[in-house]
C-alpha cells in the first residue's frame, strides 16, 4: 500500500478550499461545517486526508485577528496527525492577488512554524475561467505579490478546474507534486508543536465551558426578568448607533429597516437619521460618525463630539438603545477597551445602562457562537459586556432576509427600555481623571508625545497610504478586467478602457486634490519620532486599506453574477464606493490635524499619553 499523504488547505473565504477537496476525493460536499471539516479517502490505493481550514475576508495584521481564528486554525490544524505533508493555498485564478494579500498570508503561515514554507504548494482554483498562461505571466511579473509568494513555496503551484470532476489528471499531478515534497523533506511531514496543540484544546475547552454557562446565564436572566417585570411591546423605537470607522454601522442601520438607506463607507460627517417600519412599529436609527480605532478620543476631529452630542439632545425624544457595533471578526483588547471608554464616556456614565453590544459580520463564524467570541477574546472584551449588563447581539448584514435576527434585537431593546426607561442625556464638559488618564500596567508603553508630530504622520503617512490605494485598485481592476475580457463577456473593448479612465480620476481627484489644502506642516526632528505612533497609523491605515481593496474586489466581482444593473451601472456603482471609502479616509486625517493645529484647541502644544 502507498504511503498516506495528509495536507490541511488555507485561503480566503469562498476560494474555493470545499471545492477542492470535492474534487479530490470525488465527493460533493457543498460547504463547510463541524462535521466535514476533515474528509478522508482512497485514491489510487493510497489514503488521502485533507482538512480545510477556517477562511479570511479582510486581509488584516495578524495582530488584529480576533483570538479564536487563530486558535481555529492550530485546532484545524492538529486534526491531521501526526502532521500534514503538505499545506495548500488555495487562490482563486479569476482574482487578483494584492500586497496586503501577500503579506497577510506570510504572517497568517508563520504562525504555524518558521519551516511551513518547505511544505508549501498554491492551488489555483477556477483554473476553467482563465488561461494558464496568463496564470504563469502574472506569476513571472516582476515585484507583484503573486511572485513573491510563489518563490516563497520554491515555485510549487497547481492550476485546478473544479467545474471538472472527472478530470484527474490535475488531481494525479497534485499528488504527485506532494509526494515530491515527501521526498525532498526525506519522508518527514511538518513537525506540529504538540505542546502549542494541547495547549490550545485545552484553552478551547475551558473557553467552550465558559460560553455555555455565559449563554445559559443570559437567558436565564432575561427569563427571570420577563416574569418578574411587565415588558411593553414598544410601538416606536429610536436607536443610535455608535463604533469605529468602518465598524460596520451604517450596515446594522440597513439591516434593521431593511433597505439601503446609509451609504457604506460614506463620509460621515454629520449624524445621519433615517426612518421606517420594522415588525409593525415605527423605527428610527441615528448613524453616527465613527471614531478612530487605534487613537485616543482626544485626537478625534471635532465633528464626531458634536454630530453625537447635538444629534441625541436636540431630539425631541430621547433614544430607547444606544447600539455599539463591534466586528466580530476582529481583535478586542486593552487598547480598544480604552478606547471605547472613552468615546462613550461623551453621553455621560448612564449611557451603558442604555447600550446593547452588538457584533457585525457574524456571517464570518458560522460554526462559532458568540459567547465562545467574546470568552476567548478575553478580559477586555468581557468588561464591555458586563459594562452593557450582558446585553449584546449578532447581526449578519449579507442576510437581509433574516428578520429574526432583527426581530430579537427589538426585543432586547423592549427589555432594556422595560428596565430602565429611556436614556436621559447627562454629559460632562471633561472627562475625570479616572476615565481618561487610565494607564496600563505596563507603563513602559506609555510614551508622551508632542501632538504636532501626529501631524506629520497623518499626512504623509495618509498621501504613502493612498498612493499605493491608487496603485494597487487600478492593478485590481485591470486584472479583473482582464479575466472577463477573456471570457469573452458582454462587455465591450471600451468599457475597461473607460472604467479605469473614471476610476483612475476619482482616485486622482480625492488624493491629490482634497477639499481645502493642508496647512505646511514642518517635518519633526527624527529623535521627536516616538514608534508607537507609527505603528498604530500602520494599523489604523491598513485596515482601510484592506477593507477598500477587499470591498472594491467583491464589487467587481459581482459584476457577472448580477443581473439587476446594466454593465455600466455595475461600473459607476463601483467607482462611486471607492469614491465615498476615500472621502472618507482623507476626511478624518485632514479634521484631526485641523483640530491639532488649531490655537484654540490647545492641545498643539500639549503633550499627550498614547498608551
Amino acid at each position: 500500500m502507498k504511503q498516506e499523504l495528509r495536507a490541511v488547505l488555507i485561503g480566503r473565504q469562498h476560494c474555493g478550499k470545499t471545492s477542492v477537496i470535492n474534487t479530490i476525493l470525488e465527493t460533493r460536499t457543498e460547504a463547510e461545517g463541524d462535521e466535514n471539516v476533515k474528509r478522508e479517502g482512497f485514491i489510487d490505493g493510497r489514503r488521502v486526508s485533507l482538512v480545510e481550514t477556517p477562511g479570511w475576508w479582510k486581509t488584516f495584521n495578524p495582530i488584529d485577528f480576533s483570538n479564536i481564528s487563530k486558535l481555529q486554525l492550530v485546532r484545524r490544524i492538529s486534526l491531521v496527525s501526526p502532521g500534514p505533508h503538505a499545506v495548500l493555498i488555495v487562490i482563486r485564478a479569476d482574482s487578483a492577488f494584492t500586497d496586503p494579500d501577500g503579506r497577510f498570508l506570510e504572517e497568517h503561515l508563520e504562525l504555524l512554524g518558521p519551516n511551513v514554507w518547505t511544505h508549501t504548494l498554491v492551488i489555483f482554483t477556477r483554473g476553467d475561467l482563465i488561461q494558464r498562461e496568463d496564470i504563469e505571466q502574472r506569476i513571472q511579473e516582476e515585484g507583484s505579490a503573486l511572485k513573491r509568494l510563489i518563490e516563497k513555496c520554491e515555485n510549487k503551484y497547481q492550476v485546478f478546474n473544479n467545474s471538472n470532476h472527472h478530470g484527474r489528471t490535475q488531481v494525479e499531478e497534485l499528488l504527485n507534486k506532494i509526494e515530491g515534497i515527501v521526498k525532498t523533506s526525506k519522508g518527514m511531514h511538518f513537525n506540529i508543536d504538540l505542546e502549542k496543540v494541547k495547549e490550545v484544546n485545552e484553552q478551547w475547552e475551558e473557553i467552550q465551558t465558559r460560553a455555555n454557562s455565559r449563554k445559559s446565564r443570559v437567558q436565564k436572566e432575561r427569563s427571570i426578568f420577563k416574569e418578574k417585570a411587565y415588558v411593553r411591546r414598544l410601538e416606536e423605537i429610536r436607536v443610535v448607533v455608535l463604533g469605529w470607522v468602518l465598524g460596520g454601522k451604517s450596515s446594522a442601520g440597513n439591516t434593521i429597516l431593511n433597505r439601503d438607506e446609509f451609504a457604506i463607507g460614506g463620509k460621515t460627517r454629520e449624524c445621519t437619521r433615517r426612518f421606517g417600519d420594522v415588525d409593525g412599529r415605527k423605527m428610527t436609527v441615528l448613524d453616527t460618525p465613527g471614531w478612530w480605532k487605534y487613537f485616543a478620543s482626544e485626537l478625534n476631529p471635532d465633528f464626531i463630539r458634536s454630530a453625537i452630542l447635538g444629534s441625541v439632545s436636540e431630539c425631541k425624544k430621547f433614544p430607547h438603545a444606544m447600539l455599539l457595533v463591534i466586528p466580530a471578526d476582529t481583535s478586542f483588547q486593552e487598547e480598544q477597551k480604552r478606547i471605547t471608554e472613552q468615546n462613550m464616556s461623551i453621553l455621560g456614565d448612564d449611557v451603558w445602562r442604555h447600550t446593547i453590544v452588538l457584533f457585525t459580520w457574524g456571517d464570518k463564524f458560522k460554526n462559532i457562537s458568540i459567547e465562545q467570541h467574546i470568552e476567548s477574546e478575553g478580559e477586555a472584551l468581557q468588561w464591555l459586556i458586563e459594562k452593557c449588563r450582558s446585553r449584546y447581539h449578532v447581526f449578519d448584514n449579507t442576510d437581509k432576509n433574516n428578520r429574526d435576527q432583527v426581530s430579537e434585537l427589538l426585543q432586547k431593546i423592549d427589555e432594556m427600555a422595560a428596565e430602565n426607561s429611556l436614556f436621559c442625556l447627562k454629559t460632562r464638559k471633561n472627562c475625570d481623571e479616572k476615565s481618561c488618564q487610565k494607564t496600563d500596567k505596563q507603563e513602559a508603553l506609555n510614551m508622551e508625545i508632542r501632538l504636532k508630530d501626529i501631524c506629520h504622520f497623518l499626512d504623509e503617512g495618509f498621501k504613502r497610504k493612498a498612493e499605493e490605494i491608487r496603485r494597487k485598485i487600478e492593478k485590481l481592476c485591470m486584472d479583473i478586467l482582464e479575466v472577463h475580457l477573456n471570457l469573452q463577456d458582454s462587455w465591450s473593448m471600451d468599457d475597461p478602457i473607460d472604467c479605469m479612465f473614471s476610476l483612475t480620476i476619482v482616485l486622482s481627484g480625492i488624493i491629490y486634490k482634497p477639499h481645502r489644502p493642508l496647512k505646511a506642516i514642518s517635518a519633526p526632528q527624527q529623535d521627536n519620532i516616538p514608534e508607537p505612533i507609527k505603528t498604530l497609523l500602520v494599523r489604523e491605515f491598513s485596515r482601510w486599506e484592506s477593507i477598500i481593496i477587499d470591498g472594491v474586489q467583491e464589487s467587481f466581482q459581482d459584476i457577472k453574477s448580477s443581473f439587476e444593473l446594466s454593465q455600466a451601472e455595475k461600473r459607476q456603482k463601483s467607482v462611486d464606493a471607492v469614491e465615498r471609502w476615500l472621502q472618507n479616509c482623507y476626511h478624518y486625517v485632514q479634521h484631526t490635524i485641523d483640530k491639532i493645529q488649531a490655537p484654540e484647541s490647545g492641545i498643539s502644544t500639549k503633550r499627550l499619553k498614547i498608551q
